[in-house]
């Protein structure tokens, strides 16, 4: 009987333990959703008893560590902050938390976000943290997009986004160049081009070309704004192109996702991610891998991206976050082909000892401090230390290459920003009606200063990738240095006038200072032997300094719930790069008096969503672009002139629609049918020029008609799409030259009608199958005649390819 009262009193101390360790490691769980019982991701769930913190995740599911009797408090701006007391019950089943939104007539991002779902494309929110958003602007969504992540294929990537024009002579994705509304899609300078916000261009000033690219494979949306709100990122005519890399996963301390595909020409590529969440700390970090042999002759490469990404909360209202990216990528140059070339065999190439190899290195921090729920404070500081180098020989294509010493180009681009911004809510009533009026107002501050290096000489005599000058302190082309300083004022103000009309206004000040220091050298030629006959430095010291103020107003109007027009006209600049106007190149001259390019855009448009199956959006604008650079042969000479070509104006309506035929009208979840169509009319021509000739020629590097259209049909787990793009004829110089010069790099650029299909079936939600035949027509085509490198002369795009991407997602 003793033992017998003894086992069970040993069971019952046993039972108590292990009941008060369960009570203790209990979770709540549950899910967070506004009055239309939509999820709200990124909601901040305070334990007051524990200190614990957690995060809802995307469709506002969330789980945290509690106790019967402690106090949970949800916290998210636009919405009322809601505190809860834990019962015994809420730990057996799932707690559906509704938040109440405080502005009513705002639509929050959530809400815009849901409606959006299965378009892959959508609008932004009038405001998102510290920044607003009006005018045009877009939002891709990469979770469900279709086509080449991998290879990264712009074609397919931005076929939703209307008016813009694709460079597609990298068919790895390593470097993506757009241009919009007319604007010269040369490495995408034409946007603000950022990642989470931060620069990733060369030099934002000097050089704003971009080398490096994101994997697509790594990023949660793209944002693309224009108008009055794009000049809180700065004075480029395209607006801000803004890569967003996926967040850490706020729900699971362990994440791994891995992504393998392989294609034709040689292609593989890998990318593989880990991470996670514990608390209030927050990780990820991630390494892509490509090569392949290329579609061309000499054209291999070999490319490397990582990413690391460490954050944490100091307090429920405080984050700080530090990232650093890594690039690095070498790859064999195929050169350019004349139209004869072109027209014999796309895939020749006649260079085999051009090389180009570039190392990206950049490192931001975040701090955010929500101070209220009305108030938001943001601080950015970022820095790059970065390279490219180029090796080959550089003569026009009609030229063999002679063998012996080849010529180098090397850039080192060092720089470093800090950006600030507050964006602070209000609410006040008008004394004649006693109605209230919410609005937002943005106050920023951006210092950056940057240093670029360029040098030009004779490299090594090999076929080899050997980056070395033979005479580095003595250099045979020249040798400069860029120095550039940036201190820029910005403010926004955005107007909620009612439930239906919206109103803001936008300014920027920038004081500009750049300049160059070096030297160029400058040989005289015997006419017949060709023989050196003298050597000639010249030294040159320059510097520039301005004050630009830039000015921008919007107002959008709602015609109905999920409809509304909008109009918006801001001022434009951009400053001339001394990097592209000192180098060397046997086929460029270049014009002492160039200047800096100014102007302004001006839209209107109209756009909304009909229930979950009808997208639309169309606009109409109007770009003047004042002195105009661009590439105008020279008159009395063989040669090519960069020099400001004249004013231009670009004048256009976009249209993109999205329909899907069976969500219209069938009430299914199972299945999706849809149609989008993307379509730009463009004329672009020189109205003001120094040469005669060219006032009334169109502008170069832009299609008149630009379209791309795509059917897209959804079951349960499988996802087909087939699509296709069409750009229309042409020019590649502002003379409008039809026929082609005998180096290739002046002629027509033909129309072109490319193919692509792409499928996707997910097994469960740990493993996914995606595979593609792009351009399966074979279409034989190109889209940019190159002055210098990767040319000079015509730069093929790739005929069709194949590829297979197995992705494994696992998490604790």
């Amino acid at each position: 009987m003793v033992r017998t009262f003894q086992k069970m009193k040993n069971f019952l101390v046993i039972a108590l333990v292990f009941t008060a360790f369960f009570v203790h490691g209990q979770e709540v769980k549950g899910s967070v959703v506004d009055g239309k019982k939509i999820g709200v991701p990124g909601v901040k769930i305070k334990n007051e008893g524990t200190g614990k913190l957690a995060r809802s995740s995307e469709d506002g599911s969330f789980s945290i560590p509690a106790k019967v009797n402690n106090i949970l408090v949800f916290i998210m701006p636009d919405f009322d902050t809601l505190v809860l007391i834990v019962e015994a019950s809420d730990f057996e089943k799932i707690r559906l938390v509704i938040l109440q939104e405080h502005y009513q007539d705002v639509e929050g991002a959530n809400v815009i976000r849901k409606r959006m779902e299965g378009f892959d494309v959508g609008f932004l929110p009038p405001i998102k943290g510290v920044q607003i958003y009006t005018g045009t602007n877009a939002v891709i969504e990469m979770a469900d997009l279709s086509g080449a992540k991998s290879a990264a294929n712009p074609r397919e990537i931005f076929a939703k986004v209307p008016g813009l024009n694709i460079w597609e002579s990298d068919g790895a994705g390593i470097q993506v160049g757009i241009g919009g509304r007319g604007l010269s899609p040369n490495r995408t300078a034409n946007f603000n081009t950022r990642q989470n916000g931060y620069d990733i261009s060369a030099d934002a000033l000097g050089y704003p070309e971009s080398y490096y690219t994101p994997p697509f494979e790594a990023l949660k949306s793209i944002e693309i704004i224009r108008g009055s709100a794009s000049l809180q990122f700065g004075s480029q005519f395209g607006g801000l192109l803004n890569f967003i890399i996926k967040d850490a996963p706020n729900n699971t301390p362990f994440e791994f996702t891995s992504r393998t595909t392989g294609g034709i020409y040689g292609y593989l590529g890998t990318f593989n991610r880990v991470a996670g969440s514990k608390n209030r700390l927050f990780y990820q970090a991630y390494h892509q891998y490509k090569r392949g042999d290329g579609y061309r002759e000499n054209s291999k490469f070999y490319q490397h991206q990582a990413f690391a990404q460490l954050g944490y909360y100091l307090t429920e209202n405080i984050k700080l976050r530090v990232e650093y990216t890594h690039m690095n990528y070498l790859a064999r140059q195929a050169g350019g082909l004349s139209d004869l070339q072109f027209n014999e065999n796309s895939r020749q190439s006649l260079r085999n000892r051009n090389w180009f190899k570039v190392d990206w290195n950049m490192l931001a921090v975040h701090y955010d401090h929500e101070i209220s729920r009305k108030s938001h404070f943001n601080v950015r500081a970022f820095g790059m230390l970065s390279s490219r180098q180029t090796l080959g020989f550089l003569g026009k294509i009609t030229q063999q290459d002679p063998g012996g010493d080849r010529e180098m180009l090397s850039g080192n681009f060092k720089n470093a920003g800090v950006e600030v911004r507050f964006l602070q809510r209000y609410d006040f009533k008008r004394p004649e009606t006693k109605k209230q009026i919410h609005g937002a107002f943005l106050v920023g501050a951006r210092y950056y200063r940057g240093t670029t290096t360029a040098d030009q000489g004779r490299a090594t005599d090999g076929s080899d990738a050997n980056f070395m000058y033979q005479n580095p302190n003595d250099l045979e082309g020249s040798a400069y240095t860029f120095p550039s300083e940036n201190i820029a004022g910005f403010a926004e103000n955005i107007l909620f006038l009612g439930k239906r009309m919206t109103v803001n206004f936008g300014m920027r000040m920038e004081s500009i200072s750049s300049g160059s220091s070096g030297y160029y050298k400058r040989y005289s030629i015997h006419p017949v032997n060709q023989d050196t006959l003298a050597v000639y430095t010249i030294s040159d010291d320059n510097s520039v300094e301005r004050f630009v103020p830039l000015f921008g107003v919007g107002t959008s109007f709602k015609t109905s719930q999920r409809s509304s027009m909008y109009g918006n006209f801001t001022q434009n600049y951009r400053a001339i790069n001394f990097t592209d106007i000192r180098i060397s190149n046997p086929n460029i001259v270049i014009d002492t008096n160039i200047r800096d390019e100014y102007g302004y855009t001006a839209e209107f448009g109209f756009r909304g969503i009909t229930k979950d199956f009808w997208m639309y959006d169309v606009a109409a604008f109007y770009v003047f672009y004042g002195d105009k650079i661009g590439l105008a042969p020279k008159a009395g000479t063989t040669f090519k002139e960069r020099t400001n070509v004249g004013d231009a104006q670009n004048t256009g309506i976009e249209v993109f629609t999205e329909f899907d035929f069976l969500k219209a009208f069938v009430d299914s979840s199972k299945h999706s049918l849809s149609l989008f169509v993307n379509v730009a009319y463009i004329n672009a021509r020189y109205i003001r020029s120094k040469e005669p000739n060219y006032i009334g020629k169109r502008v170069e590097y832009v299609s008149k008609f630009i379209m791309k259209s795509g059917v897209k049909y959804k079951f349960e787990n499988w996802s087909f799409q087939v699509q296709g793009s069409y750009n229309s004829a042409q020019f590649s110089d502002a003379s409008n030259s039809v026929l082609p010069s005998g180096d290739a790099v002046i002629g027509l650029i033909p129309s072109y009608l490319v193919f692509d299909f792409s499928a996707r079936y997910a097994f469960t939600k740990f493993v996914q199958l995606e595979a593609g035949v792009n351009n399966f027509t074979n279409q034989r085509y190109f889209t940019r005649r190159a002055a210098a490198y990767p040319g000079p002369g015509i730069l093929p795009s790739d005929g069709i390819s194949a590829y297979l991407t197995v992705q494994f997602k696992i998490a604790k």
